[in-house]
């Protein structure tokens, strides 16, 4: 009888009886818990416990704003030229360098320091590992979240807060906030990871029939950017920390004849001139073709003269890592002249920018909207 009842107390332990457990579908939490612990695992030997996952959408103000004081701030790139961040706080820093340097991390907490480059050299390989995991994981896994945090990878680290908001563009963001056991309780820190919150805009390609369409009006409802950029200038980091709204930034009178036409890819399209149409400022295509486009375009095709267009915005700021100049309204007199047929001379300071001979648009010119 005796040994009855110790047999079923040893198949209640086992769990005799009880329901078998339910087995939840993986979501981008579980994913990401597991990508850290493996990458602290094959990097470090670190043992990286996620005790929790948080998952919010944000935008770049308010991230910003709660960034922890002393965190290391990793810049990371993904597909299409898009930034996000990987943001370590003090104690998972320690933890990570004092393990790669000691063997072993410190049972106390670590004292708040400034992040030093040596300490993103070292937290390199471990950021790449956690991004690389997390997106092979949400690929497994059919994760909805997969288009948006696929190819990201470690770029550089930025100095402050102040970096992070000239870096990253002002729009949506995923975020994960990881609360982590490290080396199995000697620290507790966090680890926060953010990413544009939407997916990359999918290439439209030159054969797609769309609703039964012409290629032509498929082609006609992508997205296209083009660039003017008047003028590109290099400054050091702390230079451009100390920009402020109205503050000047030297363009040499030149630049106002060598405008360039840039795609969404920085790639140069054609080249122009400065000038203003109907009290807007505007840029005329010159007929010269770039290198790259030359190349493509047989030695026995005429190149078409190319078209102006009016109202061509040129103080938009370029993509990085060129900086925005200050508005051309700002320009001094004088830098707004043009050379060429019917403009002022080079050194005739006090004319604006000369007219560009286009024929004026009115809105009864313009087609009817479509639907």
């Amino acid at each position: 009888m005796r040994d009855d009842l110790e047999l079923s107390a040893m198949r209640r332990k086992a769990g005799a009886g009880r329901p078998p457990p339910e087995i939840g579908r993986a979501t981008a939490a579980t994913a990401l818990r597991v990508a850290v612990a493996q990458a602290a695992e094959d990097v470090a030997a670190l043992v990286a416990l996620a005790a929790g996952v948080q998952e919010d959408r944000v935008v770049r103000d308010s991230f910003i704003q709660a960034l922890p004081e002393h965190a290391l701030l990793a810049l990371c790139e993904g597909e299409g030229e898009r930034y996000g961040m990987v943001v370590m706080d003090p104690q998972t820093l320690a933890a990570l360098i004092e393990i790669q340097t000691t063997g072993r991390v410190v049972p106390h907490k670590a004292e708040p320091r400034a992040p030093t480059r040596t300490d993103a050299i070292l937290s390199a390989d471990f950021i790449n590992r956690v991004l690389e995991l997390f997106a092979e994981l949400a690929a497994e896994a059919a994760l909805p979240v997969l288009p948006t945090i696929k190819g990201f990878r470690y770029v550089l680290p930025l100095e402050d807060a102040r970096a992070v908001e000239m870096t990253l563009e002002d729009i949506p963001y995923r975020q994960y906030t990881l609360t982590m056991d490290l080396g199995s309780g000697a620290k507790e820190g966090q680890l926060h990871l953010l990413f544009p919150f939407d997916p990359p805009r999918p290439a439209v390609s030159a054969t797609a029939n769309i609703d039964g369409g012409t290629v032509g009006e498929a082609v006609m409802e992508a997205h296209a950017e083009i660039h003017a950029v008047l003028h590109r200038l290099e400054l050091p980091l702390t230079e451009v920390a100390d920009l402020v709204p109205g503050a000047l930034v030297p363009v040499p009178r030149a630049a106002l004849s060598r405008v360039t036409l840039e795609g969404m890819t920085g790639k140069e399209v054609c080249k122009g001139g400065l000038g203003q149409v109907a009290g807007h400022r505007a840029v005329r295509l010159s007929a010269e073709v770039p290198d790259s486009i030359a190349a493509k375009v047989g030695a026995d095709m005429p190149v078409p003269p190319p078209p102006t267009l009016p109202g061509a915005a040129t103080n938009e700021p370029p993509a990085p890592p060129a900086m925005p100049v200050a508005g051309l309204s700002d320009v001094p007199p004088g830098l707004g002249d043009l050379p060429g047929e019917g403009a002022p001379s080079p050194h005739d300071g006090e004319r604006e920018l000369p007219p560009l001979d286009v024929a004026p648009i009115s809105m009864s010119d313009l087609p009817e909207p479509v639907g």
